[in-house]
């Protein structure tokens, strides 16, 4: 016992050193790349364009009985009028009535082609919160520096930073040595199943794979945003999985006034909180860990260390991580119950009820998972669990960071916005390009706006809107971004 007593100071120094030592190898995964003087382009016209077509009430909504497919039509329409070149020199096919696919065809057809994704629905105003906008939600008011409205950044002005960029491109006569398509579904926020589902259905049956789409997801993250306290760029590798279950419980029900000892909604209350207290598992793999890996060098030196260390401090890491709703998100397979129902009458006890529980899938975990994870943590005979509706199923594959692709992406940011670090990341929400990875080597997700801490609240909420200056470069980006792809010779 002498001798380990001895022995422990010396291992304590050792383990010490060693920690330092890997903390000091941990170092910047950051490029050099010079920027790029950005193409000059017309704010006040841009700035026009978008008001325009924000006023297009193209709103997708959970019952298809009340889609309104004019709005739809007339939002087509604008874009031929307002785009004339990219109607003139691209092919422009209409898929399943409402959804656009336009083709610009390169001068060599041995390089794969890529694709730019963006749709053209949006979400309505939540009712009774009309009042609360500034300036009315379907203006496209130009006002404060700001185009406002809804839709404004989810996500007509990516949509039509494409086209902006495209038409620029266009008006100097550039030709791309590789095709490129632009693929903008009609009901993306809802699924995407008559969009999305529907353009990848007409490149599987002309047998066409793209090196890669580009849609939106993750977004430039400014100072007080970024982990880091320096502008973040995330770049989504994958999104997570959708599949929502049913937890359903029977019993006799009866009178109030003589309650048994387990009633329905206790029992439906008892499994939604084992779901709460036990959560499916932690890990820093896949996206989520990449991104930590590359931000990481960046941190203050205590959070570089355990980061640098995660052999021996992965657990305390998963465990701050996990106290936040944000960082949580990323590192697991998120349980939200989201809606209970049964009883009719305050002294009666149900002898029906249900919840439904919410999960987001980490890559990783399967739908399979989720559902053994759930009989697991309920352990009841008695409560039913089954899965609710339609579901988008599992999470979607990880995009590789060794690709042409994510090259061409990271190196146009670099160019764009100087001093932007650039990182891999998870997107949490979902977007098309779940639907696309039919028919993609890999797939993006990466919109150039920056994002400051009461930016990503106005996503479908209330005061939606785009900063004019910030949308300008997003445009630059895309310009940048459509010269660097269609230049190369990579595959």
């Amino acid at each position: 016992m002498k001798k380990l007593m001895l022995y422990l100071p010396l291992a304590l120094v050792v383990l010490i050193i060693v920690i330092l030592i890997k903390t000091f190898l941990f170092t910047s995964k950051q490029d050099k790349v010079a920027a790029v003087n950005p193409v000059e382009v017309d704010i006040d016209d841009v700035a026009a364009h978008l008001s325009d077509a924000i006023q297009y009430c193209t709103l997708s909504t959970q019952d298809s009985s009340m889609f309104n497919p004019e709005p739809f039509l007339k939002f087509n329409a604008f874009l031929e009028q307002t785009y004339p070149l990219i109607h003139q020199k691209l092919e422009r096919e209409v898929i399943n009535d409402y959804s656009l696919l336009y083709k610009w065809t390169g001068s060599d057809e041995s390089l794969k082609p890529v694709m730019f994704v963006a749709h053209t629905d949006i979400v309505p105003v939540e009712p009774g919160t009309e009042k609360n906008w500034k300036y009315d939600a379907f203006s496209g008011q130009i006002a404060d520096g700001f185009v406002w409205g809804r839709g404004a950044l989810d996500m007509k002005s990516t949509l039509t930073g494409l086209m902006e960029a495209a038409e620029k491109l266009l008006q100097t006569g550039f030709q791309p040595k590789r095709t490129i398509y632009f693929a903008f579904g009609h009901d993306e926020e809802i699924g995407g199943p008559e969009g999305a589902a529907k353009i990848v259905e007409v490149f599987k049956a002309k047998g066409i794979r793209v090196a890669f789409t580009l849609d939106e997801g993750m977004v430039i993250l400014n100072e007080e945003l970024s982990p880091s306290k320096k502008q973040l760029a995330v770049i989504g590798l994958a999104e997570k999985g959708y599949v929502t279950l049913k937890i359903s419980v029977e019993t006799k029900g009866g009178h109030s006034s003589m309650p048994p000892t387990q009633t329905t909604l206790g029992v439906l209350s008892k499994a939604i909180s084992q779901l709460e207290q036990n959560q499916m598992p932690a890990s820093l793999s896949g996206a989520a860990g990449q991104l930590f890996d590359t931000i990481g060098p960046d941190l203050p030196f205590v959070q570089k260390a355990l980061f640098a260390n995660q052999w021996l401090f992965g657990g305390v890491i998963l465990n701050q991580l996990a106290k936040k709703n944000t960082t949580n998100a990323m590192i697991r397979t998120t349980t939200a119950p989201t809606i209970m129902d049964g009883g009719v009458k305050e002294n009666i006890l149900p002898s029906k009820a249900h919840a439904l529980v919410n999960f987001r899938v980490l890559p990783g975990d399967t739908v399979a998972d989720v559902l053994a994870h759930t009989k697991k943590a309920i352990n009841d005979p008695n409560v039913e669990i089954t899965i609710h509706g339609r579901t988008n199923g599992e999470a979607s594959p990880i995009a590789s960071t060794d690709s042409f692709g994510h090259r061409a992406i990271k190196k146009t940011i670099y160019q764009m916005f100087p001093g932007t670090a650039v990182t891999p990341g998870l997107v949490m929400a979902g977007t098309d390009s779940k639907h696309y990875v039919a028919i993609a080597d890999d797939c993006y997700r990466f919109a150039p706006a920056i994002f400051g801490p009461d930016t990503p609240g106005r996503i479908h909420g209330t005061n939606e809107r785009v900063e004019i200056e910030g949308y300008v470069k997003s445009i630059q980006y895309y310009i940048q971004l459509m010269k660097n792809v269609g230049s190369s010779t990579e595959n």
